[in-house]
């Protein structure tokens, strides 16, 4: 076993110093930043994970989206079949010894779901779920306003299914180099159905987004720690601020059945309200 000692024992180049001293860090770490707890944010783009990691700074070691480029170049190269899982749980494993957040909170945790659980089993979770028509509407109007990374402009393609063909209802999607309805709500449908499946009920908190303010008392309590200690001020970060009004351009009739088609079951369990007005 490599220890600070035995690597200076082997030789005294700048190399053999720069790797005792990462390797010193490594093992004082848990020592000098010790976790109060360990959570995770793992809600949809565009469901309140920014919200979440804004309200626990600057008090609590958090994130949003931490290494997201090297993190979604692993994802899809696992998906590929061109890196192994394991490869994927060993960086993950990796990052959380390096970082030592508190929190972290991001879309991409759904693609490392397995992995969490498994891997750290006093980690909690915290699901973000917005309502699917808001959701949809607040992610087009974030895609049509801001442009992204190749990396990023690559996950999308893959968990929208760029293949997918329009319908003629949904033409005007395509005209804005949007996916498909059956992209876009499927993956939300997927995303929400596979948190709930995997992690165990016990370790998991689900927030409305549109309840995020009123629900940081639940959340403090969740994770066993001071209300106080939370910005109660972030509680609605990074609002959109360009409104395209694309899905008021698709016949209503249309976007319900494909609602229906993906979401319906989700909906009434999580937005029974909501669904009752579209009636």
């Amino acid at each position: 076993m490599n220890t600070p000692i035995s690597i200076l024992s082997r030789g005294s180049s700048s190399s053999h110093f720069k790797l005792a001293r990462e390797l010193l860090k490594r093992q004082l770490r848990p020592i000098l930043k010790p976790r109060r707890f360990q959570a995770y944010c793992l809600g949809t783009a565009k469901s309140g994970t920014h919200s979440i990691a804004e309200i626990f700074n600057p008090n609590y070691r958090a994130l949003h989206e931490p290494e997201s480029e090297e993190l979604i170049a692993k994802v899809l190269a696992a998906q590929n079949s061109q890196q192994s899982k394991s490869a994927l749980l060993e960086y993950v494993k990796r990052r959380d010894r390096n970082m030592r957040l508190e929190l972290d909170s991001s879309q991409l945790n759904y693609f490392l779901l397995d992995s969490l659980v498994s891997e750290f089993p006093n980690a909690k979770f915290i699901l973000t779920i917005r309502d699917c028509y808001s959701w949809l509407d607040s992610f087009i109007n974030h895609q049509l306003s801001r442009t992204c990374s190749p990396n990023w402009q690559r996950l999308r393609d893959f968990r929208f299914d760029s293949n997918s063909e329009y319908k003629e209802e949904e033409r005007i999607l395509a005209q804005h180099g949007l996916y498909t309805l059956d992209g876009y709500l499927s993956y939300w449908a997927e995303h929400n159905r596979e948190v709930l499946t995997t992690v165990p009920k016990e370790k998991l908190l689900v927030v409305r987004t549109h309840e995020i303010p009123q629900e940081i008392e639940k959340i403090a309590d969740f994770l066993s720690i001071s209300l106080d200690k939370l910005n109660l001020s972030k509680a609605h970060s990074f609002k959109a601020k360009n409104h395209f009004n694309i899905l008021s351009e698709i016949d209503k009739q249309f976007i319900d059945n494909q609602v229906n088609l993906h979401c319906k079951s989700l909906m009434d369990e999580f937005f029974p309200e909501f669904m009752q007005c579209r009636e």
